[in-house]
């Protein structure tokens, strides 16, 4: 799967909220993410521009798991990338396979997310622990197609919200500092 994602800095949710109830999108959940970056033994992901993260969203009195690997930036204007996800069931256990094996934790990133769903596109109000507020919208694409009509298609809804500035192709990792 390829994640066709772009992402703004702005500075105020409550006018964005409005556009969003404007245009017809459905607020579809919230959620507080905790995630781990790694690095790798044999290469450096800062250089190779890939991730490495374990993500635990706390819901229903559990939490969610995911082991998520997203490749290099495909292209110059957005968050295009291959992203394999899969679930796992234990965080600390899967920390320790990936240190067992050379990989080590970079970083933490923690964000409360407020999710909307837009035509086939999901748009995510991000409040980010030491990095600030951004709006990202992704849609999914195969592998095989191309994916400039869906970062076209991504840039035309920020212009129904009202954004036009403020795009942000670095990592949160990389807005923190993370090297």
């Amino acid at each position: 799967m390829i994640e066709v994602e772009v992402k703004a800095h702005v500075t105020n949710f409550e006018d964005v909220k409005e556009k969003l109830t404007e245009i017809g999108a459905e607020k579809i959940g919230t959620e507080h993410q905790m995630d781990v970056y790694f690095n790798a033994p044999h290469r450096d992901f800062a250089q190779t521009d890939e991730a490495l993260r374990i993500r635990e969203i706390p819901e229903n009195g559990g939490k969610r798991i995911i082991l998520t690997y997203k490749g290099a930036k495909l292209d110059g204007v957005s968050k295009t990338r291959k992203e394999i996800e899969v679930d796992v069931s234990d965080s600390e256990k899967m920390a320790s396979i990936l240190g067992n094996i050379g990989f080590r934790a970079a970083a933490n990133v923690e964000k409360d997310r407020v999710i909307y769903l837009f035509n086939d596109s999901l748009i995510s109000l991000d409040q980010v622990k030491k990095v600030g507020s951004f709006v990202e919208i992704e849609k999914e694409a195969k592998e095989d197609e191309d994916f400039k009509d869906a970062v076209d298609e991504i840039f035309e809804t920020y212009k129904k919200l009202g954004i036009e500035e403020g795009f942000e192709r670095r990592s949160y990792l990389e807005l923190m500092g993370v090297k």
